[in-house]
């Protein structure tokens, strides 16, 4: 069969490949464009996951969205910002996020999540479809799937179209602070909601760190006493921790006043709080 330019234009259109592997791919399947177009995307998916395994995807954007006593947030990658911006990359981050607010599995892991079939395909070979035409290393890094009873409220920011989201759960309806506190989070990065929920083996590394420069200090100091070195480690220890807990932390829009101090004023708890930021992790 004849291949004619007009075949070939239906084909790209479709698929956004070249104009010559569209041809060979009409060739191969007799001018059939629904096989060309298998044939493309399984082309596409088996050169993307070749070419992607040495490369790095540091950019990209992360998203927190709500459905109901449902929340959602997830962060997807590629190689450069330019691919980030680009309408078939966020095309694909809005599918994901529709997939996670409409399924009624409750995905604990990115690998469960990926094989979420969609119709014929699950999610992994979209994001590989994705891939193979934007010509860029795509990766869903992290998911965090959150739920919440009806009692208590969600509130979220999306700073930057998207390079830093942050999702707070509250232990009751209270507008003000759902937008206050996401917007802290991201300006802030807390780690812990307060010192008696920091995790211990984080303490002890840096009580360790906060030692040992307070020792390396004594050998120009000695007069230090073991006494004296351990009240200091426990100041400087404290003084992090205060920067670090989120009930600790001065609030965004009021120095003089802390995280707690403004919860309590309305009388309301953090359940639980997430910050997700492009390329970074805890």
């Amino acid at each position: 069969m004849k291949i004619t330019t007009e075949t070939i234009k239906i084909l790209r259109n479709q698929t956004q490949a070249g104009i010559l592997s569209c041809k060979k791919a009409l060739e191969k399947t007799s001018g059939n464009i629904e096989e060309a177009v298998l044939l493309l995307k399984k082309e596409g998916i088996i050169k993307a996951t070749k070419n992607s395994s040495d490369k790095v995807a540091a950019e990209g954007l992360t998203n927190v969205a709500i459905c109901g006593n449902k929340a959602i947030l997830f962060e997807l990658n590629t190689e450069t910002d330019f691919v980030a911006k680009n309408k078939i990359f966020l095309n694909l981050y809005n599918k994901i996020t529709e997939l996670l607010l409409t399924s009624d599995e409750l995905f604990s892991t990115v690998a469960d999540f990926l094989k979420l079939r969609i119709k014929k395909q699950n999610v992994q070979n979209i994001i590989l479809e994705t891939a193979a035409v934007l010509k860029e290393k795509i990766v869903l890094s992290r998911l965090q799937v959150v739920t919440k009873n009806t009692q208590e409220s969600f509130g979220f920011y999306k700073h930057q179209g998207g390079k830093i989201s942050s999702l707070v759960v509250l232990s009751k309806d209270c507008p003000e602070v759902a937008m206050d506190l996401p917007i802290h989070i991201v300006g802030f990065n807390p780690k812990f909601i307060s010192k008696d929920q920091a995790d211990p083996q984080f303490i002890a590394k840096e009580k360790k760190f906060f030692l040992s420069k307070t020792l390396e200090e004594k050998t120009q100091q000695k007069s230090l006493s073991s006494n004296i070195i351990e009240k200091i480690v426990e100041q400087r220890l404290n003084k992090f921790l205060e920067e670090i807990c989120l009930l600790e932390q001065p609030l965004y829009n009021n120095q003089d006043q802390t995280v707690s101090a403004y919860l309590d004023t309305y009388q309301i708890k953090i359940i639980a709080f997430y910050r997700f930021e492009v390329g970074k992790r805890f």
